[in-house]
């Protein structure tokens, strides 16, 4: 009796994991290709795994970019402990993944690190990186893409502030066309100058009887800078405007 029990019971599971959805249990899981850092939660250190793989956690977008569905780390390994063969870079620079990970379809990203970092791999060929002390320097263009999307990218440097690592030693000059000279310092957006009116004051005027005279007091000086629009104007009025008939010493107004 027992063994029909188990039997009926190996037959009710059975049909239920096959009514469950193919990704029925699935839905956690993370796609990634080559190493990266494993979270602390999840036990720290790095994976290995240079192919494409999966894990039960994500990733975040300042340290990795989507590559045909799969994760790919663009940050500083040294800082989570690899200690494997390594590269020396300095400030921003391009990443081609397709020659990283070894897939036919080009993929360029940017790696936004400030100052001197590494990576795992070496730099891709071609005259858009210059060696110099050890330390690859990014001399190429980096298009409009690049600086479209740094101001919201950089930020991948606050998550390294507090992590205390050895950094590549970089003291060479940097070449002329590298990135940090042209683009270097935070990414700013300048505003328009405001168009400023400059106004003198009012006339006044003076009742000595029999006779009124009117005090216009001469314009302030004006500095005129290039960028921003003047317009000096002096308002002559008596309590509001209208001409000014006299007649028995007292002054009177007219309409315009």
């Amino acid at each position: 009796m027992f063994g029909m029990r188990s039997i009926l019971l190996a037959i009710v599971v059975a049909g239920a994991a096959l009514a469950l959805p193919a990704d029925a249990g699935r839905s956690k899981q993370v796609r990634f290709v080559g190493l990266h850092p494993v979270p602390k939660s999840e036990g720290g250190g790095i994976c290995y795994i240079e192919g494409p793989h999966v894990h039960i956690y994500g990733a975040n977008k300042l340290e990795y970019r989507d590559h045909r569905g799969h994760q790919h780390f663009v940050g500083d390994p040294v800082a989570y402990g690899y200690d494997g063969p390594k590269h020396a870079y300095k400030g921003h620079h391009p990443i081609k993944v397709n020659v990283v990970v070894g897939t036919p379809e080009e993929d360029v990203e940017f790696c936004y690190l400030d100052g001197p970092h590494y990576h795992y791999f070496e730099p891709y060929e071609g005259p858009d990186f210059e060696l110099r002390g050890d330390a690859y320097f990014y001399v190429g263009e980096p298009g409009p893409v690049y600086v479209q999307a740094r101001p919201a990218m950089v930020k991948v440097n606050a998550i390294y502030e507090p992590i205390v690592y050895t950094r590549p030693i970089v003291e060479v000059e940097p070449p002329a066309a590298w990135i940090g000279v042209r683009f270097g310092g935070p990414a700013v957006v300048v505003a328009p100058a405001p168009a400023v009116e400059v106004r003198g004051p009012a006339a006044r005027v003076e009742v000595v009887a029999p006779s009124v005279r009117v005090v216009v007091p001469p314009p302030p000086a004006i500095r005129v800078e290039a960028g921003i629009g003047i317009n000096v104007g002096v308002g002559v009025g008596v309590g509001g405007g209208g001409k000014v008939k006299y007649k028995r010493g007292k002054a009177k107004r007219r309409g315009w």
